[in-house]
C-alpha cells in the first residue's frame, strides 16, 4: 500500500485489538488461577481505547477541511472500509495537507500497522483479529474459550508475555503521539504553505499573461499583413484548465490555426492544423520593470521538470515563413522548428489530435450552444468545468488581445457537436489578423458600478451557466430607462438582481465567486489583474472555489 490507504487499515485495525482485549479479559475472569493477570489486559484495553481517539482525531483533523460530502467522511472514519481511502484525488489533497511531512506520515502508520499485527499475533489471533473461541459472527464459544484459558501453555505465555505487551502498546502509542504531532506542525505551518503557493501561483498566471500578449504580437507581426498566402489566418487557442502550477514546466499554448474563409475567398493552402507552442527557456518578455518573472513554483520535490520536447529543441529549425511550415506539416505529432523573434523565442511542434473535420466543421460560440438548449442548460460537471476554464482564461487572457475586456459568451468558441463531437468540449477564443483599422474602434460606456470589467463579464457569463439562459432573457422595465431603452447600467441591473439569488440555486462555492466577480468584493483597494494583490484575491477567491467544485465533480 503505497497511498494514504494503510491510514484505513489502521483505524479498522485498532477497535478490533480493542474486541480481542476484552473478549481475553473476559474470558481471564472465568479462570480463577488466571484472574490476576485481568488488571493487565484492562490496562491494555484502556490504552488501545486511548490510543483509538488520539488517532480518529488526528485523521478527522486532517480530513474535516477537505471537500468532502458527510457520507465520504462517514465512510472513512466510521466504517473503516480502505477502498474509501485508496482515492487518487484524496491522496493527493492529503499530500497538499501534510506538506513535506507527508513522507514520514506515512512511515509511522505502517510502523503501526506491524505492530498491530506483531500484538494479535501474541494474542494467536486470527487474520480477522478475532479471538480463537469467537466465530465470524461474533459468537463466543464458552467451551473453546475455558479450554484455551485452561491450557497450562496458554497460562505461562499471558505471565512471561505481560510486560512485552506494555512495552508494544507503548511503542505504538509513541507512534501515534508522532502521527499526531505530525499532523498538529502541518496544519500550523498550513497558513504560511497557502500563502506561499498563492503567490507562487498569482506570479505564474502573470508570466502566462505575459508569454500570451507577446505570443499575439508575434503572430499579429507574421500575418497581419506580411503573409504571401494573402489569405485571413485565424487563430484558434484552446482555452485549458492549467495543470502546470505543480511543475517547474512552463506554460504551453495550444492552438488550432485556420483561415477566416468567405465566400467570396481565395483557395486556403490548408484548413486545420493542431499546434503546440511552448515559450523557450529565457525568453519571456516583462511588460514593465517591476512585473515578476516566472516563478519555480513551490513543491516538495524542487526537481525541475523538463519538457517532453525538449530533446528537439537544440536541433529545431528556425521558421521564416510560419504558414509554409503549416502547409507542410503531416498527421503525426513532430517539431516544426522555432519562431525566432526579436522579444521571444518559441518552441513550435504538431499535435496529433483530434482535428475538425475539414469540409463541413463549423464553430459555434457558447452563447449559440447555450440558446440552442432552450433553456435546459448544462449539466453539473458540464457547468463546473466551463466555470473553472473560462475563470482560469481570464487569468491568462486578460488586457491582451485574446480576450475583449467587456467579452462575452459571444467571444468563446466551440466546434459544432453535430459535425466534430470531439472536439465539442473544447473551449476556444478566436482571432483572424487582418490589417488594423486607421481609426480606433469607440469603448461602450462603462456603469460606475463595475469596478473590473473583465471580472464583472466573468460573473455575468457564470451567471448565464447557471441559469441556462442570456442575461437579456431576465430583463424587466425597471432595467431599461423612460422609453424602454437599455442603458449602460441595464447589464449590471440585471446581474445585480440574479446574484443576490444565485445561492439559492448553487452551492456555496459557485455562489460565493458569481457574487465576488459581479459585485468585485475582494477587500483590496486596486482592481486591476495586472496588481499582484488583486490577482492573488481573485485567484484565492474565484479560480480555488470552482477548482474546488470541479474536483468534487469529477471524483
Amino acid at each position: 500500500m503505497a497511498g494514504f490507504e494503510i491510514a484505513g487499515v489502521v483505524l479498522g485495525s485498532i477497535p478490533l485489538i480493542i474486541s480481542a482485549l476484552e473478549h481475553y479479559s473476559d474470558g481471564i475472569s472465568t479462570i480463577k488461577s488466571m484472574q490476576k493477570y485481568q488488571e493487565v489486559f484492562e490496562y491494555l484495553h484502556a490504552s488501545f481505547v486511548t490510543s483509538l481517539a488520539i488517532y480518529r482525531n488526528t485523521c478527522e483533523e486532517l480530513l474535516s477541511p477537505l471537500a468532502l460530502s458527510d457520507a465520504h467522511l462517514y465512510k472513512l472514519l466510521e466504517e473503516v472500509d480502505t477502498r474509501s481511502w485508496d482515492d487518487a484525488i484524496l491522496d493527493a489533497n492529503l499530500r497538499n495537507r501534510l506538506g513535506t511531512s507527508h513522507l514520514p506520515f506515512k512511515s509511522s502508520l505502517r510502523q503501526i500497522n506491524k505492530k498491530i499485527r506483531k500484538f494479535a499475533d501474541k494474542l494467536r489471533l486470527d487474520s480477522n483479529l478475532r479471538p480463537p473461541w469467537v466465530s465470524q459472527t461474533g459468537v463466543v464459544d464458552t467451551q473453546a474459550r475455558s479450554q484455551f484459558f485452561r491450557n497450562p501453555l496458554t497460562r505461562i505465555k499471558g505471565g512471561f508475555n505481560s510486560e512485552k505487551y506494555k512495552e508494544l502498546l507503548s511503542s505504538l502509542h509513541d507512534d501515534i503521539s508522532r502521527i499526531q504531532a505530525l499532523t498538529s506542525g502541518a496544519i500550523a505551518l498550513e497558513p504560511l504553505r497557502l500563502e506561499r503557493k498563492i503567490k507562487a501561483s498569482s506570479s505564474y498566471w502573470n508570466g502566462f499573461h505575459v508569454q500570451a500578449r507577446t505570443l499575439y504580437e508575434i503572430l499579429d507581426v507574421r500575418w497581419s499583413s506580411q503573409c504571401v498566402c494573402q489569405c485571413r489566418h485565424q487563430a484558434n487557442l484552446r482555452l485549458e484548465i492549467q495543470k502546470g502550477l505543480e511543475t517547474n514546466q512552463s506554460p504551453t499554448f495550444k492552438f488550432l490555426f485556420s483561415f477566416d474563409i468567405s465566400p467570396s475567398a481565395t483557395p486556403v493552402p490548408w484548413r486545420w492544423r493542431a499546434v503546440e507552442i511552448e515559450p523557450c527557456s529565457g525568453a519571456i518578455p516583462a511588460p514593465h520593470p517591476k512585473a515578476p518573472v516566472l516563478p519555480q513554483p513551490v513543491v516538495s520535490h524542487s526537481a525541475s521538470v523538463q519538457s517532453p520536447w525538449s530533446h528537439c529543441l537544440s536541433s529545431a529549425p528556425l521558421i521564416k515563413d510560419l504558414c509554409e511550415v503549416l502547409t507542410s506539416q503531416q498527421q503525426q505529432a513532430r517539431c516544426l522548428g522555432i519562431l525566432n523573434d526579436t522579444v521571444a523565442k518559441h518552441h513550435l511542434h504538431s499535435l496529433k489530435l483530434p482535428k475538425p473535420n475539414t469540409s463541413s466543421s463549423q464553430q459555434v460560440t457558447l452563447q449559440q450552444l447555450l440558446e440552442s438548449r432552450s433553456g435546459s442548460g448544462f449539466g453539473i460537471k458540464e457547468k463546473s468545468r466551463l466555470a473553472l476554464t473560462l475563470a482560469c482564461a481570464v487569468l491568462q487572457l486578460h488586457d491582451t488581445p485574446w480576450l475583449a475586456e467587456t467579452w462575452t459568451m459571444k467571444d468563446i468558441y466551440l466546434m459544432d457537436p453535430a459535425t466534430s463531437s470531439l472536439l465539442a468540449d473544447q473551449p476556444y477564443v478566436s482571432k483572424s489578423f487582418t490589417p488594423k483599422p486607421a481609426t480606433p474602434s469607440q469603448q461602450a460606456k462603462k456603469s460606475r458600478f463595475i469596478r473590473n470589467s473583465t471580472v464583472f463579464a466573468l460573473g455575468v457569463t457564470l451567471l448565464e451557466i447557471s441559469y441556462g439562459q442570456p442575461l437579456s432573457a431576465f430583463t424587466t422595465p425597471d432595467d431599461l430607462d423612460d422609453n424602454g431603452n437599455r442603458t449602460s447600467m441595464t447589464q449590471y441591473f440585471i446581474a445585480d438582481r440574479l446574484a443576490e439569488n444565485i445561492h439559492l440555486r448553487e452551492l456555496r462555492n459557485y455562489s460565493d465567486a458569481v457574487r465576488r466577480c459581479v459585485y468585485c468584493t475582494f477587500d483590496c483597494s486596486a482592481f486591476s489583474l495586472t496588481d499582484d494583490d488583486f490577482r492573488e484575491r481573485f485567484y484565492q477567491g474565484v479560480v480555488v472555489p470552482l477548482q474546488k467544485d470541479y474536483e468534487y465533480v469529477s471524483r
